[in-house]
């Protein structure tokens, strides 16, 4: 399991904790100098002016040596122990002061230890804060002398008070112990909440990648199709849907109909040009494959393909994404509708048009400008860009055409490649990125 999936609030706490404790250190170290203040003033004869001055430089160097620890090492596990033995000497230094007593002092680090939601790390800092406290009280018993009960032996004295902290320490450590175990089963409970939330997040999302996997597959199935009746129309699907492609993400990047065109509409629109021609299927193959002009009677039984292949999408392909669906219906039925009204099957006007066919006309025309056919030989690039540079606002729309104009010199690139529809590589690779994520979540269970 990595680090970076295990306990993730309980280490991002920790960091926070960590910091917070340095900067408590720091905001101690002038009590040093209490001690110093009583004396010259006169309220405390036996303070050691030289002795605190030392002791403090001593700690300004620990503190600032565990500053630069911390900095260095937040992702560390044992930053925290030796942040926690830092302030355990800070504030030994305070206890072992010349004419200072303390007792509640030592239960600080062990309620700071509150803070990192861990009943094991409270009850070994617990025992630590013990050890030093009836250490402190020895050598206190030794080398500074007692102010209370001078004529009790030396031995009685630190027996006497031994057992009277270690009552006062026990009781308050079962406290805090209680207090640990409750944070810690709390917080323990929050964080396997948030694992479960992640689980379920990766789950969503390895699903709607096998899903849009699969309509990947079905979609290209279906344009196939057409490519089986007629190898013209197929490498026109395959070059149109690179040209919307490229218009589409050149308008979005210009900030054009930003509400019309999100990220998400831009893939789906890409995805949908695939399926534009799909109602060619029900053309007749003489129609379909015609050398020359077609009659009148053959141009209204082509003009059909555009409703005919929205039928098809909306009756077979309604289990899909329902907006992927839509998208793909509109560019379908509304592909060679125009800007001025003039187009067909129902006649739309301007921006009643949706913005997903007005970019389908915009790349349908390019390529039947640049590619050959069996009635026509291929234009220039120059002079295909001229022809729908003149019908910008009669039969498309401006902003489509401003937006093909700024990309022109991509287009040679796009004229001759295979565009799959989708690269499985990359759908697999990302699906097994969440396997190991949710091999990672399940091993927190």
């Amino acid at each position: 399991m990595s680090k970076k999936l295990k306990n993730t609030l309980f280490l991002e706490n920790e960091q926070r904790v960590n910091s917070l404790i340095v900067k408590i250190m720091w905001i101690l170290t002038p009590l040093r100098l209490i001690p110093t203040i009583m004396k010259m003033v006169g309220v405390s004869p036996d303070s050691d002016i030289v002795a605190t001055g030392v002791n403090t430089l001593i700690l300004i160097v620990l503190q600032a040596s565990v500053t630069i620890y911390n900095h260095r090492k937040k992702q560390s596990a044992n930053t925290k122990y030796f942040i926690l033995c830092i302030f355990q000497f800070v504030v030994l230094s305070l206890s072992l002061q010349s004419g200072v007593e303390v007792s509640l002092l030592y239960l600080v680090v062990p309620l700071v230890t509150l803070f990192y939601y861990d009943l094991s790390f409270t009850v070994r800092i617990s025992i630590l804060s013990y050890v030093c406290m009836i250490s402190t009280l020895v050598f206190r018993a030794i080398h500074l002398g007692t102010s209370h009960y001078s004529n009790m032996p030396r031995i009685v004295w630190i027996r006497a008070y031994a057992v009277g902290m270690t009552i006062e320490y026990t009781l308050s450590t079962v406290v805090i112990l209680f207090v640990a175990r409750s944070i810690q089963s709390t917080m323990g409970a929050l964080d396997e909440k948030e694992k479960e939330a992640q689980k379920a997040k990766h789950e969503e999302r390895a699903k709607s990648l096998n899903t849009q996997f699969d309509q990947q597959k079905i979609i290209t199935g279906f344009a196939n199709l057409v490519e089986t009746r007629d190898t013209f129309t197929g490498e026109h699907i395959k070059r149109t849907r690179a040209y919307v492609n490229l218009i589409s993400q050149r308008m979005k990047d210009l900030g054009i109909y930003p509400d019309e065109l999100t990220a998400e509409d831009q893939e789906y629109i890409t995805q949908a040009a695939s399926l534009h021609d799909i109602g060619k299927i029900c053309v007749p193959d003489h129609i379909l494959t015609k050398a020359g002009a077609l009659t009148d009677e053959e141009r209204e039984k082509m003009r059909e393909h555009s409703v005919i292949g929205e039928r098809i999408i909306r009756e077979n392909l309604s289990y899909l994404d329902p907006k992927y669906v839509d998208i793909a219906c509109k560019m379908a039925r509304h592909h060679h509708e125009r800007w001025d009204g003039n187009g067909y099957p129902d006649g739309l006007k301007g921006k009643a048009i949706p913005l997903c066919a007005r970019i389908m006309s915009v790349a349908d025309v390019l390529d039947a400008l640049l590619s050959q056919r069996s009635y026509k030989m291929p234009i220039a690039l120059e002079d295909a860009l001229r022809i729908m540079k003149e019908a910008s606002g009669s039969q498309f729309d401006p902003e489509c055409i401003k937006a093909l104009l700024e990309c022109a010199d991509e287009i040679p690139t796009l004229q001759k490649i295979d565009i799959p529809a989708k690269k499985k590589g990359e759908v697999l690779e990302e699906l097994e990125v969440i396997d190991e994520d949710l091999g990672e979540l399940e091993a927190l269970d």
